[in-house]
């Protein structure tokens, strides 16, 4: 009897199975440019700069914040899946080393992804994940601003800055953790941004390949 090809066949329809789990709610990797609604809102502060960039096959999102501060966001309406995880690549040149995630004064970061959520009444909650200057990878904080506003550490510091980092968070389990007596509302965002307006100088980010996935 041949066991190469039920082996094979196992394995190929375990593949099939993992993949058709998976139901990808959005996705974007700026291979067309900066389209499918995205906006560059500033909350009345100077513009960071958003543009569609190119590295060999490699399409991204390139941030630059000169003195600057603002999002770029797409509008989401989408019902909380079971499981909502998030997935994406970034890159940064580096952090502000004199940046801080608890001192608002001094909150400026290279790079961050956030996802919003409809809470009805008042700004939306927001989860955002941070490459963070100070703060190990791993912490979770309020926003110094807003407790409306959850901070993950996600990288941190410049021991991996000029390289391309794959991402992947549990929504869900994050959500659950940052607002645990809460249940996850409609997703009705997402958005990274990079900015320097506290400090000032120059930050830059890189972003592609983000993914919202239900399984």
């Amino acid at each position: 009897m041949n066991l190469i090809f039920p082996t094979i066949f196992v394995a190929a329809l375990t593949l099939c199975r993992s993949v058709a789990a998976e139901n990808i709610l959005f996705t974007a990797d700026f291979s067309h440019g900066i389209t499918g609604g995205w906006e560059n809102v500033a909350f009345f502060k100077k513009q960071t700069d958003y543009s569609a960039a190119r590295e060999g096959t490699n399409r991204f999102l390139h941030a630059t914040a000169v003195n600057s501060c603002s999002g770029l966001t797409t509008k989401l309406d989408l019902a909380p899946p079971a499981t909502l995880k998030l997935r994406w690549r970034w890159r940064i040149a580096g952090v502000n080393p004199n940046g801080s995630e608890r001192d608002l004064k001094k909150f400026d970061h290279a790079a961050r992804v956030f996802v919003a959520f409809d809470t009805f009444i008042g700004p939306p909650r927001t989860l955002n994940y941070l490459w963070g200057n100070v703060e190990p990878a791993g912490a979770v904080l309020g926003h110094p601003k807003s407790g409306r506003a959850q901070i993950l550490v996600v990288e941190s510091g410049n021991a991996r800055a000029g390289q391309w980092i794959s991402e992947e968070r549990d929504v869900t389990a994050d959500w659950k953790r940052a607002f645990p007596d809460r249940p996850m509302p409609k997703i009705a965002g997402l958005g990274v941004m990079t900015d320097s307006d506290s400090l000032g100088g120059t930050l830059t980010g890189d972003y592609t390949d983000l993914e919202l996935i239900a399984e």
